[in-house]
């Protein structure tokens, strides 16, 4: 079966992909803050120290620009690699019923915990969910349906949650 992932559903639903565009957009907004509003990153003093880089990294500025770099450049890299990961359900899988047998909530986030058949055996997944008006209907006992790659079938999400 094939299936579209719905980026938008993705995000507001899943924890690790909020989260790790969340850091991205923050470490932005402060390297955009710190350098065009308060004006306390010289780019130009940077460029002139460049060719005595011991010099350059010691500056405040150059370790304001790299904190913030990595907070934008880490926080991409994880939501790159979870939507390659999510994208990877699209081709070769299949779906399957799943019931949710424990949910555990904390502030803005839920542990979700599913358990489907696979090969005639009981597994258990669990689930890493923000916790919004989507998500709502992932309730104790509620069955829902999961999708499962073919090739690696432990590896599953909660359909509704991610695609259209």
């Amino acid at each position: 079966m094939e299936c579209k992932m719905n980026l938008k559903k993705a995000i507001r639903n899943d924890y690790g992909l909020t989260l790790s565009g969340i850091s991205a957009v923050i470490g932005a907004g402060f390297l955009a803050f710190y350098s065009l509003i308060k004006k306390e990153i010289d780019f130009q003093k940077m460029l002139s120290l460049i060719s005595r880089p011991m010099e350059l990294v010691c500056t405040s500025d150059f370790i304001l620009l790299a904190v913030f770099s990595l907070f934008i450049i880490v926080g991409l890299a994880f939501f790159a690699k979870r939507v390659m990961y999510i994208k990877s359900f699209e081709n070769g899988c299949t779906i399957v019923d799943g019931k949710v047998v424990d949910i555990h909530y904390t502030r803005d986030r839920c542990g979700v915990d599913v358990e489907f058949l696979l090969f005639g055996n009981v597994c258990r997944k669990h689930f890493a969910l923000m916790n919004n008006s989507q998500t709502k209907y992932v309730h104790m006992d509620s069955d829902v349906k999961l999708i499962m790659r073919d090739e690696n079938p432990k590896k599953v999400l909660i359909m509704e949650l991610y695609f259209d």
